[in-house]
């Protein structure tokens, strides 16, 4: 008996060994498999095809196009009707046709911890990657929240664009400013490496390696600095391969001492220097008279001329500009940010400023729309300042901001034709980052927590 069933055990055994053995074996997980993982790193091949194409390159757009992208990266562009079997077999097709593809936009001037309030960074940043921006520059705030923002949204663990942060340097006076201690809480502002009080006793080399040791994408030189030691800040920075960004009037210093930097923020400044040039304290009050200045005025003429020599980025921020004053009113500021365009300065879109909280679209939607209405740009001189001139200012034009092989699958499609209708951004259908999927059908959108910069 004991026989009898020790042959059907091998018997059964051995149907099951020929069962398994039919059996496809399982793909090896490797260690790049793992490590890919663990980065967040989209996997696979996924074709976009059909779409008109707006590559962010100032080229005519083109119609039925296809993207094929591989994991995080764009492997091809090419027309749809060019794809072949080699490039679609085991791939993902997803049929865009009759949609708008352009690159992810950039939102080149955001505060998001200088009051760090998780909460309300987490909404904020949500409420962009699901509108189509694939990147924020952050203008300084605290460094350690903004680090763990910009680490969970590099991995996917929230759903936010890439957040790129500044390190702040500035005259040891300037840090009795409130937003300081908050943004240095449980330290001394002016003694951490994000929030850095130099004077011209620093050791700027060291300063700097320390800012870059933040994380930070780049340093930004705020207030209460002479004007030789902005531009030794400025020299040092770009020996260090670092980018510098800067107020256009890093005051006392004036507006020319911070040419040469990768970009200076806030195009009203140079309508205040020209208007009361005498006064150069930071933080000084009242606002001149803006009266009959255009941006033919001499000394914005020649401010003009030398930015456009210099090769410095203009982050003109029209958002942060009213149609009324008594501040410079957008009306003007519009005015010196399209004589600045047409003199062949690169203008970025950074906004400045909160969006409100029931809008459910991203506050650099009103920044372009902005450009178009009061500096003359077109629909695709808009949409270039939000991505390839905005990865210039970044430094990293050779990772992304436009569409070709070879750079990150950033992009968004939209429903409708941005180049008849800078508005038509807000027809967004679907973001993609680093690869990434963001259906804006998934964004359930809520009012945004009541936040106190």
């Amino acid at each position: 008996m004991k026989l009898k069933y020790a042959a059907i055990a091998i018997a059964i055994a051995a149907s099951l060994g020929s069962v398994h053995a039919a059996e496809e074996k399982p793909k090896a997980n490797t260690q790049q498999d793992r490590l890919d993982k663990l980065n967040g790193k989209a996997l696979g091949r996924v074709i976009y095809s059909g779409a008109t194409l707006i590559d962010g390159t100032a080229a005519a757009p083109r119609a039925g196009m296809a993207i094929v992208v591989k994991d995080d990266r764009i492997e091809a562009v090419l027309p749809a009707a060019a794809l072949t079997a080699q490039q679609t077999e085991g791939a993902r097709v997803v049929d865009v046709t009759g949609q708008y593809l352009l690159p992810g936009l950039i939102d080149s001037h955001v505060h998001y911890a200088t009051n760090p309030d998780r909460p309300y960074a987490e909404a904020e940043l949500k409420r962009n990657i699901y509108g189509g921006v694939t990147g924020v520059r952050d203008m300084a705030g605290d460094a350690r929240e903004l680090a763990g923002l910009s680490r969970d949204a590099l991995l996917n663990r929230i759903p936010s664009p890439d957040v790129f942060y500044a390190s702040l340097v500035a005259g040891p006076s300037f840090f009795k400013d409130p937003r300081t201690v908050v943004a240095a809480l449980g330290t001394q502002p002016g003694t951490v490496p994000w929030l850095y009080a130099v004077d011209d006793k620093t050791k700027l080399p060291l300063a700097i390696a320390q800012a870059r040791g933040t994380g930070a994408t780049g340093m930004k030189i705020y207030a209460n600095l002479p004007g030789t030691l902005v531009r030794k800040l400025i020299a040092e920075a770009r020996a260090q391969d670092f980018p510098v960004w800067t107020h256009m009037q890093v005051y006392p210093a004036s507006p020319y001492d911070s040419l040469g930097a990768t970009s200076v923020s806030h195009v009203c400044m140079i309508a205040r220097h020209v208007r009361e040039a005498g006064k150069s304290a930071y933080g000084h009050n009242g606002e001149p008279s803006y009266e009959g200045l255009t941006a033919e005025d001499p000394g914005i003429k020649k401010y003009i001329a030398a930015l456009a020599k210099s090769g410095t980025i203009m982050d003109a921020t029209l958002s942060v500009y009213k149609t009324e004053g008594p501040h410079c009113h957008i009306e003007l500021a519009g005015d010196i940010t399209r004589a600045m365009h047409k003199a062949g300065i690169k203008i970025i879109a950074g906004t400045d400023t909160d969006n409100t909280g029931e809008d459910p679209f991203p506050v650099v939607d009103g920044e372009l729309e902005k450009l178009v209405k009061y500096a003359g740009f077109t629909p695709q001189e808009a949409i270039i300042a939000a991505t390839a001139n905005a990865a210039h200012a970044l430094g990293k034009q050779k990772e992304f901001g436009t569409l070709e092989a070879g750079k990150l699958a950033n992009m968004v499609f939209v429903q409708k034709d941005p180049l008849q209708d800078i508005g038509n951004l807000r027809s967004v259908l679907l973001t993609v980052k680093r690869g990434h999927e963001f259906a804006r059908a998934d964004y359930k959108f809520t009012p945004l927590p009541v936040h106190e910069d």
